[in-house]
């Protein structure tokens, strides 16, 4: 599939993500593509389960609206890049480390290389394989698998958490507008995340610009409940929006 179709395809999702119905003609003229062409990339959407469409009009898919993470990693792949290297400055050598599923986790990743001696605690599968490729050691957390993040969940992945104390957790979430601490849209994750804060000793909260206008279904934490939000540049309203953290690191 040509890049500039894959980029289209994320950018109407996008769009309807943030207002959650979107007619297809306007689709067609905000792209300026043929009204086929919306209808194609509708349809793939609706295969993806991301969205639906009926009577001219496509429509956030409320039963269930997280990203997959291959689409999630393509989006704004600089700015997480940029937070991943300030990530870095928090990670202690001989440290245990939880990082959460996520593309900004994922990406983090990519510096583990740089740091000696860490054990990498995960349940995301997509982290596993990448730590795997280093000198660390790795902890995975198994239990249920969820497909959509490509995440381990469920009572087995509680029940190893309970018996493991990290230094450092670095986590992501899907969006925090008006919600008073940090979403996700999936239910099942919400106690696994919570478990991580109640067993970390720095708590870390990674996420871009974008964010702060978006919220999830379920609020899994208060900003209170975190040592630090590394985001890139925000404005002054942004920035009232996650009072209560106590630190905000920015990454150019």
């Amino acid at each position: 599939m040509p890049r500039n179709t894959k980029q289209r395809r994320e950018e109407i999702y996008q769009k309807i993500l943030n207002e959650n119905s979107v007619r297809i003609i306007d689709l067609a003229h905000q792209f300026q593509v043929s009204s086929e062409t919306i209808r194609k990339d509708i349809s793939i959407l609706e295969q993806q389960q991301l969205i639906s469409k009926k009577h001219g009009i496509a429509e956030i898919n409320q039963d269930y609206n997280q990203l997959p993470l291959d689409i999630k990693i393509g989006e704004n792949s600089q700015l997480k890049q940029n937070i991943a290297k300030k990530a870095l400055d928090y990670i202690q050598d001989h440290s245990i480390v939880f990082l959460d599923p996520g593309s900004t986790t994922l990406a983090l990743c990519k510096y583990l290389p740089l740091k000696k001696n860490l054990t990498i605690v995960t349940n995301s599968l997509a982290i596993a394989q990448m730590v795997s490729q280093t000198k660390h050691e790795l902890l995975f957390l198994g239990g249920k698998l969820q497909k959509r993040g490509m995440s381990m969940i469920g009572v087995f992945a509680l029940q190893t958490l309970e018996k493991i104390q990290i230094d450092t957790a670095f986590m992501g979430c899907d969006g925090f507008y008006q919600t008073g601490g940090p979403t996700t849209f999936s239910l099942e994750e919400v106690l696994i995340k919570q478990q991580v804060l109640t067993k970390s000793k720095q708590k870390i909260l990674l996420c871009d610009s974008t964010k702060f206008s978006k919220q999830g279904t379920y609020t899994f934490a208060r900003f209170s409940d975190y040592d630090v939000l590394i985001t890139n540049p925000i404005s002054n309203e942004q920035r009232k929006l996650c009072e209560g953290i106590k630190r905000i690191e920015i990454a150019k």
